[in-house]
């Protein structure tokens, strides 16, 4: 009941914004509400500012681990930048920038939605990986995943492609990213 009324009320607040063209200003601890009604938004980490924008730049293009982490969920990889390339374990990812310098100490943030799960290898950038545990509520099939160095994290499918892979507890498949950020150096 309270997230229908928060998703009403958002449409309204909205909706009453649009209407009458006033600047105002929502203080919120509600990522998704902040992302939803803002025109503008700033994101603060201990009374500083990490990052002013309009929400999808700051969803899509975080300038900060912190501003990653805080807008949602997120999975972290540790490995190296080599050659603009990114390791993960032992997977080279082509980078889309050429700006990396090469490091032994590379945060990769991927959402969990933007890790693509296939039962076959079907090119170099991916890495294996095995199914721990699926959590089939909701609109989207919730996978946790154990590396094969022995990491933990998650990945969110559709339902259909779900039902295409046929997955199953312990079973083996391969990880590719389709987007990630990386961050040199550690986590925030």
């Amino acid at each position: 009941m309270t997230q229908k009324f928060d998703w009403n009320l958002r449409r309204w607040l909205r909706r009453l914004h649009d209407e009458i063209n006033v600047t105002s200003v929502l203080v919120t601890h509600d990522q998704e509400e902040a992302l939803e009604v803002a025109d503008r938004v700033v994101v603060m980490n201990a009374g500083r500012i990490e990052q002013v924008g309009k929400p999808e730049e700051v969803y899509q293009r975080p300038a900060t681990p912190f501003v990653y982490n805080f807008l949602g969920k997120v999975n972290f990889f540790h490995g190296r930048i080599i050659n603009g390339k990114a390791y993960i374990g032992e997977t080279a990812i082509d980078l889309a920038e050429d700006s990396y310098p090469d490091t032994d100490h590379a945060v990769l943030y991927v959402r969990p939605h933007l890790l693509e799960i296939e039962r076959q290898p079907n090119d170099k950038s991916h890495f294996s990986a095995k199914v721990k545990r699926i959590n089939k509520a909701g609109p989207l099939v919730k996978v946790e995943l154990l590396t094969e160095w022995g990491d933990s994290f998650h990945a969110e499918i559709s339902r259909e492609r779900f039902r295409d892979l046929q997955l199953e507890t312990d079973v083996d498949v391969f990880i590719r990213p389709k987007e990630m950020k990386l961050f040199n150096g550690g986590s925030d």
